[in-house]
């Protein structure tokens, strides 16, 4: 997440104001939030005209610790020799607070408490479903035009500022909901994303029981079958959400990972897997563990229990981001660049570029 302070909130006589920069201060202090310097620059928000650093010289200095005062601006200052400013990028795929007291500025306080929260990703199944999102984060970190954004993603992960909630027995809508009106009642809409199967059986496939979740989400009713927008993330939902393409999340497995990683696939199992290979798309929809209509000639030697603990875990295995690409290259998503045109990325990519809106 990114901070442009409004300069005149740290000159304020406000306790509360001041209680509120200190504590963000201290987030800054933990990597929690970038800040944007507006392209005046550090100096020009952290030091006077004179040159003296603001907080011995403003009430702010009677919040902080001496101790602090030197941490904090030994931060600074080596932000400052190493020209370090956000690139196009960052600015554009990631979500921007204005602190501030006036118009479109959230105040000190308010956003201390968005900061302060753990950006939650809301799962039907834990740990099967953390495990996919764990592996493409893992392998996406370095990967492409866009991995400094990546690489942010897995930063926030490493440090639990980005972690998951488990939708358990309850629905994900219930789950949403409890969040939405309790702890991140205020600010859900920058801490809080859901991701779940599509479980379609085929590619124009809907499953009518998520018509009301979509709906709670995008607060206006949806058509059945559902339009393409209608299964689209917009600005104007109450949260980021991501429903897989794919029938369920082992249907993105590459052919390779999982003849290497089921150790008593017979031939014929092999063999059965070796014709996804021709036809991907077929990959998309089936169940592996049950043999019946299309399903059954790629039927594998699995029960369903074993299918839903052991697929998971293999995004965690050693496969590249190069090889989910392969697997998605037959379904290709539209998403906005910095310049406003399009460009078509797999849904790894598109997915990945969600989860930065609420880190």
């Amino acid at each position: 997440m990114i901070l442009q302070f409004n300069p005149t909130v740290f000159n304020s006589q406000d306790d509360e104001i001041n209680d509120g920069i200190i504590k963000l201060l201290d987030c800054f202090m933990e990597d929690r939030f970038i800040i944007d310097f507006m392209g005046t620059g550090l100096v020009s928000i952290f030091y006077d005209s004179q040159g003296n650093y603001i907080f011995e010289n403003s009430k702010l200095s009677q919040y902080i610790l001496p101790t602090k005062v030197k941490k904090l601006e030994g931060k600074i200052k080596a932000l400052i020799s190493s020209g370090s400013s956000l690139s196009t990028l960052t600015k554009f795929y990631l979500t921007k607070i204005i602190v501030g007291v006036q118009e479109n500025e959230l105040h000190p306080q308010n956003v201390v408490k968005i900061i302060e929260q753990r950006s939650l990703i809301v799962i039907e199944n834990n740990p099967n479903d953390w495990y996919f999102i764990t592996g493409i984060i893992d392998k996406y970190q370095h990967f492409g035009e866009r991995r400094e954004i990546y690489s942010l993603i897995k930063k926030a992960m490493d440090k639990y500022y980005l972690h998951y909630d488990h939708a358990g027995g309850s629905s994900i809508k219930a789950q949403i909901e409890g969040w939405i009106n309790g702890v991140y009642t205020d600010f859900y809409q920058y801490k809080l994303m859901a991701i779940f199967d599509s479980d379609k059986k085929h590619q124009n496939d809907f499953k009518k029981e998520y018509k009301n979740l979509i709906e709670f989400i995008k607060n206006k009713s949806i058509s059945i079958p559902p339009s393409s927008n209608d299964l689209e993330h917009e600005l104007s939902d109450k949260i980021v959400w991501h429903i897989l393409y794919k029938r369920a999340l082992e249907n993105y497995i590459p052919v390779r990972v999982i003849k290497t990683e089921i150790r008593n696939l017979t031939q014929q199992h092999k063999d059965n897997l070796d014709k996804l290979a021709v036809s991907p798309s077929d990959m998309d929809f089936i169940v592996y563990h049950k043999p019946e209509g299309l399903d059954k000639q790629y039927y594998i030697s699995i029960g369903k229990n074993e299918a839903k603990e052991d697929f998971p875990k293999m995004f965690l295995t050693n496969f590249s981001a190069s090889e989910l690409e392969q697997r998605c290259a037959h379904h290709k998503v539209d998403i906005e660049l910095p310049n406003g045109t399009l460009e078509q990325v797999s849904e790894m990519e598109q997915i990945l570029l969600k989860i930065a809106k609420i880190i």
